[in-house]
This record gives structure tokens, C-alpha cells and sequence, in this order.
């Protein structure tokens, strides 16, 4: 675990999406996601983009706590992809913005 989440209250879960084992992982996934998002972020962020590491799906389970942080600024551009979720009620999460700015976003 790490400080940014609860996983002594409620474990998550790392799914690499280059793991050859799983339906459909491996490098033709990884290339997928970066094809697909590339544009989005590098608008987004006003910079082009070079591929280095795509971490994979985080399964957060029920009662998880995702605590405020900050990637490494300002070598990373993080992108939330909501892949699929069932949850009993709509799950907000901030956002800082290049320009400094919060944004809550609500995950639904």
C-alpha cells in the first residue's frame, strides 16, 4: 500500500494491462489506451506527449479513500479513465488543473 490510499480499511488493486495472461492485455492494449488518450491529454496539457509508463486499471473497493496528492510535476500528465464502476452513490474526486485550479469532477 501507500499513504494516498486507505488499503488498511479497503485494499486496492493494480491490473496491468500489459499482462499477457489477461483477454486482450499485453502491448497491443497498452498501444490502444495511448492511441486513444494521446490527443485528449496533449490538448489538455499543451505539450507533446512522450509514451513512458501506463500503470494500468486500479481497482479501488468498496469504502477506499483516494487521498489528495500530486504526481511528479512536472515531468507527469495523469489521465483518469473511468473503465467501469458500480457504486451505490456517484464518487466525486478534485482535480488541479495546469492552471492551478481545483475542479471536482463527479465519477458516474
Amino acid at each position: 500500500g501507500n499513504t494516498y490510499t486507505n488499503h488498511w480499511v479497503a485494499p486496492t488493486y493494480m491490473v496491468s494491462v500489459e499482462d499477457n495472461r489477461l483477454r486482450g492485455g499485453g502491448h497491443n492494449l497498452k498501444k490502444a489506451i495511448w492511441d486513444a488518450a494521446r490527443t485528449t491529454i496533449q490538448e489538455w496539457t499543451e505539450e507533446e506527449l512522450t509514451e513512458c509508463s501506463l500503470y494500468g486499471i486500479r481497482v479501488y473497493t468498496e469504502g477506499a479513500v483516494l487521498a489528495s496528492h500530486v504526481d511528479r510535476l512536472p515531468l507527469v500528465s495523469s489521465a483518469i479513465i473511468n473503465v467501469a464502476q458500480d457504486v451505490d452513490e456517484p464518487w466525486p474526486i478534485e482535480v488541479y488543473g495546469h492552471d492551478g485550479k481545483a475542479y471536482n469532477v463527479t465519477m458516474e
